[in-house]
């Protein structure tokens, strides 16, 4: 048995799940990194740090401006990404949470992240905060399509997809700088986050943001939390347990502990 599989923190924050009714998770970018999945801005590997971005700010091409001004670049420079999105496939962090949703320990899922890892791992019921490489949205009439098939043509012909109704520029339904978070998406994050009891924060450093405000207002509605990140986050302090880990070695001994908890048994 590890040192952690054995740690009082593991064993709190299962005990914790296995008490608590309404259990949800909000995950970040440190879910995925384990899949091949750079996150967009970390100096030195995110997506448009590793670009050369000619621009900054909002003319950047990481902005809806820039990609208005300049799809085919945009496109050329999310390439890598496209590819790597599209082959990539759940870890074993994600295979645990999903694992925690069928035995009924985990209600929601509010990501940060838009690589559709965790519906490929089994997770039912995903919020997706920042948008999703799942889906493109045309830019003129909004129509949105299903990404699958559009992805893979850009990547053979290089042509930046157009809408099937207006023939308008379909960009990838990921938020860029400049736009505001999807309506839809934020008021269910918020109704999840407003009925739940406690919050799995994993792969985030809650660095700043309309999603991370969203997870101080829980903290003073009275819910617990549970923070799974290697690097220290904003509220350790206040969180209920801390583990700094990785994820992919975390959640798979929380699942572990919770099954042990109860008997093998779904609740």
């Amino acid at each position: 048995m590890s040192q952690l599989d054995a740690s009082n923190e593991i064993l709190q924050a299962a005990s914790l799940m296995a008490k608590n009714k309404r259990v949800i998770a909000f995950t970040g970018a440190g879910m995925s990194t384990r899949s091949g999945i750079p996150d967009f801005r970390s100096p030195g590997t995110g997506l448009w740090a590793r670009a050369e971005v000619l621009q900054e700010g909002e003319q950047s091409r990481g902005s809806l401006q820039g990609f208005c001004r300049d799809p085919q670049g945009f496109y050329e420079q999310i390439t890598p990404l496209i590819k790597t999105v599209l082959a990539a496939q759940p870890n074993a962090a994600h295979l645990a949470l999903a694992e925690m949703e069928e035995m009924g320990y985990l209600q929601a899922i509010i990501t940060q992240n838009g690589d559709m890892l965790h519906q490929k791992a089994g997770n039912r019921e995903v919020i997706e905060l920042h948008g999703t490489l799942g889906e493109v949205v045309c830019i003129s009439c909004y129509k949105i399509y299903p990404s699958q098939g559009i992805l893979e043509q850009f990547l053979r012909d290089g042509l930046v997809p157009r809408c099937k109704t207006c023939h308008g520029i379909l960009k990838p339904n990921v938020i860029l700088t400049g736009e505001q978070l999807p309506a839809k998406a934020l008021i269910a994050a918020q109704r999840t986050i407003r009925q739940s009891d406690l919050i799995l924060i994993a792969g985030t450093s809650l660095s700043g943001g309309p999603a991370s405000a969203m997870i101080d207002n829980a903290y003073l509605q009275g819910s617990s939390l549970i923070i799974i990140n290697q690097t220290v986050t904003i509220l350790d302090q206040v969180a209920n347990v801390v583990i700094h880990e990785d994820v992919t070695t975390a959640l798979p001994i929380i699942k572990k502990t919770l099954q042990i908890l109860s008997g093998g048994h779904h609740v």
